[in-house]
Protein backbone atom coordinates (compact mmCIF):
# COMPACT_ATOMS: atom_id res chain seq x y z
CA UNK A 1 0.00 0.00 0.00
CA UNK A 2 1.23 3.47 -1.07
CA UNK A 3 -0.27 6.07 1.88
CA UNK A 4 0.71 9.56 0.01
CA UNK A 5 1.00 11.46 3.39
CA UNK A 6 1.84 10.68 7.18
CA UNK A 7 -1.15 12.57 7.72
CA UNK A 8 -3.66 10.41 6.00
CA UNK A 9 -1.86 7.50 7.02
CA UNK A 10 -2.32 8.51 10.75
CA UNK A 11 -5.91 8.90 9.95
CA UNK A 12 -6.35 5.91 8.60
CA UNK A 13 -4.61 4.43 12.03
CA UNK A 14 -7.29 6.66 14.38
CA UNK A 15 -10.02 5.75 12.44
CA UNK A 16 -9.56 2.32 12.83
CA UNK A 17 -8.80 2.92 16.28
CA UNK A 18 -11.98 4.36 16.54
CA UNK A 19 -14.27 1.87 15.49
CA UNK A 20 -12.48 -1.03 17.36
CA UNK A 21 -10.92 -2.43 13.82
CA UNK A 22 -7.70 -4.09 15.56
CA UNK A 23 -7.54 -6.32 12.52
CA UNK A 24 -6.98 -3.30 10.23
CA UNK A 25 -4.72 -1.17 12.61
CA UNK A 26 -2.40 -4.62 12.94
CA UNK A 27 -1.97 -4.01 9.09
CA UNK A 28 -1.39 -0.88 9.10
CA UNK A 29 1.24 -1.00 12.28
CA UNK A 30 5.10 -1.81 11.83
CA UNK A 31 6.57 -4.95 11.27
CA UNK A 32 9.31 -5.88 13.86
CA UNK A 33 12.11 -8.61 14.43
CA UNK A 34 13.78 -11.31 12.53
CA UNK A 35 12.51 -11.89 10.69
CA UNK A 36 10.06 -9.38 10.38
CA UNK A 37 6.93 -10.16 11.63
CA UNK A 38 3.67 -8.10 11.69
CA UNK A 39 1.76 -7.65 14.70
CA UNK A 40 -1.03 -9.93 15.82
CA UNK A 41 -4.60 -8.82 16.24
CA UNK A 42 -4.31 -10.05 19.57
CA UNK A 43 -1.34 -7.75 20.66
CA UNK A 44 -2.59 -4.54 18.90
CA UNK A 45 -6.26 -4.95 21.09
CA UNK A 46 -4.29 -5.54 24.27
CA UNK A 47 -1.70 -2.34 23.52
CA UNK A 48 -5.11 -0.26 22.28
CA UNK A 49 -7.81 -1.84 23.95
CA UNK A 50 -7.68 -0.29 27.31
CA UNK A 51 -8.66 3.26 25.59
CA UNK A 52 -11.88 4.04 23.48
CA UNK A 53 -10.55 6.53 21.07
CA UNK A 54 -13.58 8.85 20.69
CA UNK A 55 -12.08 12.01 19.01
CA UNK A 56 -8.78 12.88 17.75
CA UNK A 57 -7.30 16.01 15.75
CA UNK A 58 -4.41 16.72 14.19
CA UNK A 59 -2.29 19.45 15.29
CA UNK A 60 1.12 19.59 14.05
CA UNK A 61 3.06 18.30 11.69
CA UNK A 62 7.12 18.30 11.62
CA UNK A 63 9.53 16.28 8.66
CA UNK A 64 11.99 15.39 10.43
CA UNK A 65 14.71 13.16 8.12
CA UNK A 66 14.21 12.25 4.61
CA UNK A 67 12.10 9.16 5.61
CA UNK A 68 10.25 10.81 8.69
CA UNK A 69 7.26 12.79 10.47
CA UNK A 70 6.63 13.52 13.85
CA UNK A 71 2.99 14.53 14.26
CA UNK A 72 0.90 15.83 17.40
CA UNK A 73 -2.69 14.63 17.72
CA UNK A 74 -5.41 16.12 20.04
CA UNK A 75 -6.66 12.62 21.38
CA UNK A 76 -10.08 12.42 23.35
CA UNK A 77 -10.44 8.82 24.33
CA UNK A 78 -12.01 6.95 28.09
CA UNK A 79 -9.67 4.85 29.79
CA UNK A 80 -11.53 3.21 33.10
CA UNK A 81 -14.61 5.49 32.19
CA UNK A 82 -13.05 8.58 32.59
CA UNK A 83 -12.70 10.89 29.56
CA UNK A 84 -8.81 11.72 28.44
CA UNK A 85 -7.82 14.78 26.45
CA UNK A 86 -4.10 14.45 25.93
CA UNK A 87 -1.75 15.63 23.36
CA UNK A 88 0.32 12.72 21.68
CA UNK A 89 3.47 12.38 19.25
CA UNK A 90 3.43 10.13 16.46
CA UNK A 91 6.47 9.19 14.73
CA UNK A 92 5.42 8.66 11.07
CA UNK A 93 8.14 6.37 9.68
CA UNK A 94 8.41 5.74 5.24
CA UNK A 95 8.92 2.15 4.98
CA UNK A 96 9.42 -0.43 2.22
CA UNK A 97 8.41 -3.78 2.18
CA UNK A 98 10.87 -5.26 4.74
CA UNK A 99 10.29 -2.55 6.96
CA UNK A 100 13.12 -0.43 5.79
CA UNK A 101 12.91 3.25 5.97
CA UNK A 102 13.37 4.71 2.80
CA UNK A 103 13.20 8.70 1.32
CA UNK A 104 10.08 9.47 0.87
CA UNK A 105 9.73 10.37 -2.49
CA UNK A 106 10.99 6.56 -4.07
CA UNK A 107 7.47 4.62 -5.06
CA UNK A 108 6.23 1.62 -2.94
CA UNK A 109 6.54 2.69 0.43
CA UNK A 110 3.97 3.13 3.09
CA UNK A 111 3.84 5.45 6.29
CA UNK A 112 3.87 3.77 9.35
CA UNK A 113 3.25 4.59 12.89
CA UNK A 114 6.46 3.80 15.28
CA UNK A 115 6.51 5.51 18.19
CA UNK A 116 4.34 7.28 20.30
CA UNK A 117 4.04 9.06 23.66
CA UNK A 118 1.91 11.20 25.44
CA UNK A 119 3.24 14.86 25.54
CA UNK A 120 3.05 17.00 28.84
CA UNK A 121 0.08 19.35 29.43
CA UNK A 122 0.74 22.82 28.44
CA UNK A 123 1.35 24.83 31.72
CA UNK A 124 -2.86 27.06 32.58
CA UNK A 125 -2.75 29.96 31.10
CA UNK A 126 -2.80 33.16 34.33
CA UNK A 127 -5.67 35.77 34.88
Amino acid sequence: MNTPTPQQALTEFLSCWQKRDYSSMSRLLPVHGTPPKKQTVKATKELYGTQKLTDFNLLAARDTDPAATNLDVEMHYREAGELEVKRWRFRMVYVNDAGQPIPRNQPLGSWKPYVTRVLPDPPALRA
